[in-house]
């Protein structure tokens, strides 16, 4: 959609208050493009509004955004407990973290059986803790790779 204000050089309709906008006048035109997807004919629409006194185009921007409340689409969706849960939550979160990191050292360095086998019984123990609060999240699944996070 393109929008421009220029100067009235032939009357037109206002598309909002559907008054006369007179030769002289400033006014607003919004350009739709417009192009079915199944189609490949394509047209243009244009729409006047007065851009002085009535003000008609800013009215009219003001009643299409009240008519399409805003909702939040990105990021994770948060999970409704309280503020004092996910506190807790996030402290597990973090320690799970820090096994995580662990592993992979121990992976890459010595590979300890005794060690990595003590590392895994602290994620399982970490899987039991944050039931209660919120939930085992999907990724700490046993089916994943245990360095996915």
């Amino acid at each position: 959609m393109n929008v421009r204000i220029k100067m009235t050089r032939k009357r037109v309709q206002c598309r909002y208050c559907h008054q006369m906008i007179e030769t002289g006048e400033y006014q607003v035109v919004c350009t739709y493009f417009m192009q079915p997807k199944a189609c490949t004919k394509k047209w243009m629409k244009e729409m006047h509004f007065h851009a002085k006194d009535p003000y008609c185009w800013v009215d009219q921007g003001v009643q299409a955004v009240s008519m399409q409340p805003h909702t939040e689409n990105r990021g994770r969706k948060c999970l409704p407990i309280p503020d004092a849960t996910k506190v807790i939550r996030l402290k597990i979160m973090r320690r799970r973290a820090a096994t995580i990191q662990r592993i992979d050292i121990e992976m890459r360095g010595k590979q300890r059986p005794d060690k990595l086998s003590h590392l895994t019984d602290i994620l399982e123990r970490l899987k039991v803790e944050i039931a209660p609060y919120g939930g085992v999240p999907v990724k700490w699944n046993d089916n994943q790779e245990v360095t996915s996070d």
